[in-house]
C-alpha cells in the first residue's frame, strides 16, 4: 500500500512539475495553470482513495484520505474562482491548500513521497 501510494504521488508530482508555472499572477494566468493541474490532482486523489486500506494506522490513513479529498475540493474551487476572475476566492482556497494537513499525514503514515508531492499534499 505504501509503495503503491508513493508511486502514485511520484507520477503526479512529475506531471505537475511538467506544467509551466503561471505567467504572472492574474486570475486568468492562474486559471490556465490550475486548469492543467486539476486533472492530475483528480487522478492522483482517485488512485490514492482506491488503494486497499490495511488495518495498521487506519485512523491516520483515513485522515490522509479525507485531507486529499478536501484538497481536491479546494482545487476545484480555485479553478472555478479563477475562471470567474474572483481573486478573493482564489486566495482563500489557495490558503486552504497550503494549510492542508495531507503532507504531514502522508509522512506520518510512511508515504514519504506523497508528503513531498505538489499535487494533493501540497500546493
Amino acid at each position: 500500500m505504501i509503495a503503491r501510494g508513493n508511486q502514485i504521488c511520484d507520477t503526479a508530482a512529475a506531471a505537475v512539475r511538467a506544467v509551466p508555472p503561471p505567467a504572472g499572477t492574474s486570475t486568468q494566468a492562474l486559471a490556465r495553470y490550475y486548469e492543467q493541474v486539476l486533472p492530475i490532482v483528480d487522478k492522483e486523489a482517485s488512485q490514492l482513495q482506491a488503494l486497499p486500506r490495511p488495518a495498521q494506522n487506519r485512523s491516520t490513513l483515513k485522515a490522509y484520505v479525507d485531507a486529499i479529498a478536501a484538497s481536491v475540493t479546494a482545487y476545484h474551487k480555485v479553478v472555478a474562482a479563477a475562471q470567474q476572475g474572483d481573486s478573493g476566492t482564489v486566495a482563500s482556497e489557495s490558503a486552504k491548500l497550503r494549510a492542508s494537513p495531507a503532507a504531514g499525514l502522508a509522512q506520518l503514515y510512511g508515504m514519504t513521497d506523497c508528503a513531498r508531492s505538489p499535487g494533493t499534499s501540497a500546493s
